[in-house]
């Protein structure tokens, strides 16, 4: 069949004008080419982008790399937000220097503007040490934006070696001092993995990866920053199902988790084409759409292939106390940086470095560290030791993680976490049957979804939970100082397919998936605020909740699943627990007492780093070989790849 021009025509008009009308669609399968994924985000994002003061500058980046004229107005406004100094410009920033390299290889900034931008990268205070008291409060200290700000600082260095910048330094010492701190952080995520484990926070990260990729004028720079984004990417491809990163998570907040598409959704819709572009958190994709980085094939296939079940386990962070065993010192002020990016401020091992940096450079994540000093010295003092060295609700120390993934269903759940520690925005576990179809727990804090924690995201209590393949037990002893006396499941009735509620159990059906969920005290199935029906609610300081995902394949019928669960034999003793789970057997926990899978104890610490079907590598590996169908990449963290 021949077709004129104007039929070409108005058929590429058409399938445009659907793409864009069609913002929202969440593939859950995958689709088209990573170029015809990567044209498709940016045309859709030029015209549908934000136009929040810190992020409006990601849709002119899109605009420029689609070849469309940059919004002058959004323009200014980018550069006023930069020079205000207000906490999260590190983000602006960072693109608005994507922007500069990129306008130096195909020019796309109005002459006009190009003394403004010029002027505003020259000013920007880079780090605490700069010598320039900040004005508003600015966060530094988080491990994404200690990597942004060296970042935006080695890329401001390169620029301008020889100019001197406001605070008296010159290019090439800025680029010495964002890289000592560079390399250092670089080395403790290939060693160590994110403490900020499978969040939000992973699309801020890409950004600054793939600027290091792009435009490092250190190769090895370059190189590690390139192996470090490679794990990133193999992280989401190991704990996402079907688009949706619905995994544990070290930080995350309410609209990542209720709302049906995860901060990280646009990102993995461009890299693996799953997921939504239907986001304003569009740093990670802006960045790779106008990247040479290209994530490696053999992660890209691990990441959709629902079809072969597979348990992951994996360890991320360190605990402060074993610092010393990789070489990390207490009385280092770059090292304590690694306890910063952890926000373990106030350990007490980390606390004596962190109030001599506070005092030396005027930043305070903390105001009141004496006060904590007193309390590790009063337990001294009346027990000959520590007691008690978790203090600190920010933390984000060692987390041991199972994530059990099939066609169906995907559970995942931090072990052992800091058990009746103050949590903020630490997501113990959940079970994923869809980006809307989920289940998890949690200790509420405030009604107000945008702080954490909140009463869908994080917990003022942390629970003690542990997982075998396809079972969670979950276990909350909340202190009586505490005004929540309850914990409560999200258990959103319109996402599944059936939902059905059988004594101390609800069941949920989504297509071939299935999950149930048990709690000890008496539940009520009730509206939350939003009037969403989804809060199963139960009283009392001390409950045991039980998780049990199944699916058509392995069951049968949804009806039997529940005949056959709901009276599965549940023994409770104060805060020990015993399941007879009809998939695993007999499963046994307790706030005190080992996890016990038909009689045998169960680890819930692991001694590697990655344990899974594509990858084993110890914790602390320096070298992580990932393997799937005789495809294979070899990332050696001591070798610059050329």
């Amino acid at each position: 069949m021949k077709y004129t021009m104007l039929t070409m025509l108005l058929v590429w008009l058409f399938t445009a004008s659907a793409q864009t009308r069609q913002p929202d669609e969440y593939w859950s399968s995958p689709r088209s080419t990573y170029e015809e994924r990567r044209a498709l985000f940016l045309d859709y994002y030029s015209e549908n982008g934000s136009q929040h003061p810190l992020y409006g500058v990601f849709r002119q980046a899109a605009r420029a790399a689609s070849g469309r004229p940059l919004e002058m107005d959004q323009m200014r406004k980018v550069i006023s937000v930069i020079k205000s100094n207000r906490d999260c410009n590190d983000f602006t920033l960072n693109c608005l220097l994507r922007m500069v390299y990129l306008d130096k290889k195909q020019p796309f900034f109005p002459v006009e503007i190009k003394g403004d931008i010029e002027e505003c990268i020259l000013d920007f205070k880079y780090w605490w040490d700069d010598g320039r008291r900040d004005t508003t409060y600015r966060c530094y200290h988080t491990e994404n934006h200690q990597a942004l700000y060296h970042t935006a600082e080695l890329l401001a260095g390169q620029l301008y070696k020889k100019a001197k910048f406001t605070n008296g330094m010159n290019g090439r010492q800025h680029i010495a001092h964002a890289k000592e701190r560079l390399m250092k952080w670089l080395e403790y995520r290939f060693r160590f993995g994110f403490s900020e484990w499978m969040s939000t926070y992973y699309e801020v990260e890409v950004l600054l990866l793939a600027n290091l990729y792009d435009f490092a004028e250190d190769k090895d720079i370059r190189s590690k920053a390139g192996m470090v984004l490679d794990l990133l990417m193999f992280d989401v491809a190991l704990n996402n199902y079907e688009g949706f990163l619905g995994s544990t998570s070290g930080r995350n907040y309410a609209h990542s988790i209720i709302m049906g598409a995860h901060n990280t959704a646009p990102l993995t819709k461009l890299v693996f084409g799953v997921g939504t572009y239907d986001r304003d958190e569009v740093m990670a994709p802006v960045a790779l759409s106008t990247s040479s980085y290209r994530c490696p094939e053999v992660i890209r296939k691990i990441a959709v292939d629902y079809k072969t079940p597979i348990l992951n386990r994996q360890r991320v962070s360190i605990n402060v106390e074993d610092a010393p065993n990789y070489g990390i010192s207490y009385d280092n002020e770059l090292d304590c940086h690694l306890f910063w990016g952890m926000q373990e401020f106030i350990h007490p091992m980390a606390i004596r470095m962190s109030k001599q940096i506070s005092e030396k450079y005027d930043t305070w994540p903390y105001r009141n560290y004496d006060e904590y000093i007193k309390k590790y010295d009063a337990q001294i003092a009346e027990h000959g030791k520590l007691v008690n060295m978790y203090l600190d609700r920010f933390a984000l120390s060692e987390a041991n993680i199972e994530t059990y993934r099939t066609s169906d269903y995907m559970l995942s759940c931090a072990l052992d976490y800091r058990k009746g520690a103050p949590g903020y925005q630490q997501h113990i576990w959940q079970a994923t049957l869809g980006n809307k179809a989920l289940v998890y727990t949690n200790h509420p804090g405030g009604k107000n979804l945008r702080w954490s924690p909140n009463y869908w995201s994080g917990n003022e209590i942390l629970p003690r939970a542990a997982q075998s393949k396809n079972v969670v037990i979950c276990i909350y002893n909340i202190p009586a100082n505490q005004k929540n006396d309850f914990s409560h499941a999200y258990f959103p009735v319109k996402a599944f397919d059936e939902v059905h509620i059988s004594g101390s159990w609800i069941f949920g059906r989504k297509e071939d998936g299935y999950v149930a969920l048990y709690s000890r005290n008496a539940a009520e199935l009730r509206a939350d605020d939003r009037g969403e029906v989804c809060d199963f609610l139960a009283k009392g300081r001390q409950n045991i909740w039980i998780c049990e995902t199944g699916s058509k394949s392995q069951w049968g019928s949804f009806s039997k699943f529940i005949e056959v669960i709901s009276t599965a034999s549940v023994r409770s003793d104060d805060l020990d627990i015993s399941y007879e789970s009809p998939s695993e057997g007999l499963v046994s926990y307790g706030w005190s007492t080992p996890f016990y899978v038909k009689g045998k104890e169960m680890p819930l610490r692991w001694q590697y780093r990655y344990d899974n079907p594509y990858c084993k590598a110890l914790f602390n590996s320096t070298c992580i070989e990932i393997e799937k169908d005789g495809e294979k990449i070899t990332l050696d963290y001591n070798k610059t790849k050329k």
